[in-house]
């Protein structure tokens, strides 16, 4: 598959599939008042978290390491994955229905709960796998359509029935997820298959902690955001910063389905070409990057308003392009070169730096300035995962020369 096709295919399919629930708020926010608004995005940001650890790093790593595998082992990998996600779906499920509600405003505790647990779910999307073999059009069939007719009737009903029927819409969302999920689990292995070899699962999910650890503990200051400035925040600034993360939220979808997109494709062909396809990454992630920023500085303060009835100021709209940038640039620095080179440790180093650094800052910051006080620890903690992984593939290009050169 080319290269444009790849992109236009897994960078706007997967895109458009974890937006889908985002696109909803603005009718929860205007038919079915604030407290439904809160309830949802509590949902979907501990569901967030959460199915980042149901992932268990496979949206990291799982690309390369189809894209890798013989064609002939590849839908075994498929089965010991989603054995493995299994395995921790089911007490995930169980932690993000209690903090979902326990977080919620009162009378909107259910609402919550299940928004959080259809989330939660998402981890268990075939995309690695897909990603990896270059097929994306299952993702259409089996993830994209369901997910947005759930969508658009969970909306249909919230707007007839108001905050009486909020919890159609992520009731819809579990069905078409889970349908999803089985519908194309059948296509590759017999269902009976993910319910065998347990033992197995544990070796592989043991095998991915690196990976799943990079994208729980960057979800300490990313999915979980909203939590950490709403404790240092009043709560007016807290919603002025919600307003900020779920555009911010949508912008980091799309440098994810970039990441995506490019990850089996840099090293494919036995990395034949991976030099000049690495190049060729990072200059398509900081163009995507600028883009966003731009986006931010010059339309965030309208489009929040617009979308969600609370704007964000510009400094703030600044700072969260600031974060969009260095996201974009560490997606590629970190999926593109590090887990290619087979580092992925390396890459977990960095995100806990970034968590080191954004947590205390966003919520020393948010007590004092609010709303850009959060924004502003967003941004250290994605510029200083970029700064690490930086000096760590030049230090790394520089080991590696030194083996090329004694091998010589």
């Amino acid at each position: 598959m080319s290269l444009t096709r790849r992109l236009l295919s897994f960078s706007t399919i997967p895109a458009f599939s974890a937006l889908i629930p985002f696109l909803v708020l603005p009718v929860l926010a205007r038919a079915a008042g604030v407290d439904a608004w809160v309830a949802i995005a509590v949902g979907q940001s501990v569901g967030g978290f959460l199915a980042l650890a149901v992932a268990l790093g496979l949206n990291v790593q799982g690309p390369t390491l189809v894209a890798l595998a013989p064609a002939e082992k590849r839908a075994e990998l498929f089965a010991r994955g989603t054995r493995a996600r299994i395995l921790i779906l089911l007490p995930a499920l169980v932690i993000g229905a209690v903090a979902a509600w326990l977080l919620a405003p009162n009378g909107s505790e259910i609402d919550a709960a299940l928004m959080a647990v259809a989330i939660t779910l998402g981890g268990l999307t075939s995309s690695w796998y897909l990603i990896g073999l270059g097929t994306p059009l299952p993702l259409i069939g089996f993830e994209l359509l369901p997910r947005a007719v759930a969508t658009g009737l969970g909306g249909i009903a919230v707007v007839l029935g108001g905050s009486a029927l909020v919890w159609t819409y992520p009731v819809l969302l579990i069905v078409a997820i889970l349908g999803g999920v089985v519908g194309y689990a059948r296509r590759v292995v017999p269902l009976g298959a993910l319910l065998t070899g347990w033992r197995d699962a544990m070796r592989f999910g043991r095998r991915q902690l690196s990976a799943a650890g990079t994208e729980v503990v960057s979800g300490a200051y990313t999915a979980l955001a909203v939590s950490i400035v709403t404790l240092g925040a009043s709560t007016a600034q807290a919603g002025v910063y919600v307003s900020g993360d779920k555009l911010w939220r949508m912008g980091q979808t799309v440098v994810g389905a970039q990441g995506n997109a490019l990850q089996g494709w840099v090293v494919e062909d036995d990395r034949a070409h991976f030099g000049a396809r690495v190049r060729r990454a990072l200059v398509l992630h900081a163009g995507l990057g600028i883009l966003g920023f731009a986006g931010f500085a010059l339309l965030g303060p309208w489009l929040t308003t617009a979308l969600f009835g609370v704007g964000i100021d510009r400094m703030t709209a600044l700072l969260f392009g600031v974060a969009t940038f260095c996201l974009s640039m560490s997606t590629a620095t970190g999926r593109h070169v590090l887990i290619a080179w087979g580092l992925p440790r390396r890459v977990f180093a960095s995100v806990v730096v970034g968590a080191v650094v954004g947590v205390p800052t966003s919520l020393l910051l948010a007590g004092q300035l609010g709303a850009v006080g959060g924004a502003a620890g967003l941004a250290a903690a994605e510029g200083s995962v970029l700064v690490v992984q930086a000096v760590m593939i030049l230090l790394s290009r520089g080991t590696r020369m030194n083996r090329q050169e004694a091998q010589t």
